[in-house]
């Protein structure tokens, strides 16, 4: 009777915990999202753009379309690669030791951002640009992409995680 007990309490936690990771969402994280001075801000867009200089993966609150009016969160990396199973960390590029397959020298945040008909109003919100430390670690998964981040500039620290489908800009 104790063994029966025990297995179902366990089974309970394990579908539980099933719900509460994958929440029937074809196995993609609902809480996509960064933490910031203890407030969670969703994040369900992530968007890739390559250009000249490298790779920049962005994650965010704002829909992708031209008619997009409101506020916004953006966490931003330039990196000069991207590739899967690779933990990227902060470090100024002037460092010896930096290595363009291993570091990144810039990230973002954007916080309260607003923006009218997709385009950014200058001035508004608040841009962090220069951090202090931070790491970014990226996985290619069957039919998504999984990112997990760390930023600190200075005081604020971020930690966030991204799982879904990368919008990819040319």
């Amino acid at each position: 009777m104790k063994t029966s007990a025990l297995s179902l309490v366990a089974a309970i936690l394990f579908l539980s915990f099933c719900g509460c990771v994958y929440g029937g969402n074809d196995g993609v994280d609902p809480r996509n999202g960064f933490v910031l001075n203890d407030s969670l801000f969703r994040t369900n867009y992530a968007i890739r753009k390559n250009w000249t200089g490298g790779v920049e993966i962005a994650f965010t609150d704002m829909s992708q379309t031209k008619s997009f009016s409101g506020k916004v969160h953006i966490v931003q990396f330039l990196l000069d690669t991207l590739s899967p199973k690779v933990t990227y960390t902060y470090m100024p590029s002037d460092s010896p030791s930096f290595d363009r397959n291993r570091n990144f020298d810039v990230a973002l945040l954007y916080k309260n951002v607003t923006y009218k008909d997709g385009q950014e109003i200058t001035g508004t919100g608040e841009v962090l640009s220069k951090p202090t430390g931070g790491s970014l670690t990226y996985v290619q998964g069957p039919g998504y992409q999984t990112y997990t981040y760390t930023l600190e500039f200075g005081k604020q620290r971020i930690k966030g995680v991204y799982k879904g489908d990368v919008t990819i800009i040319e």
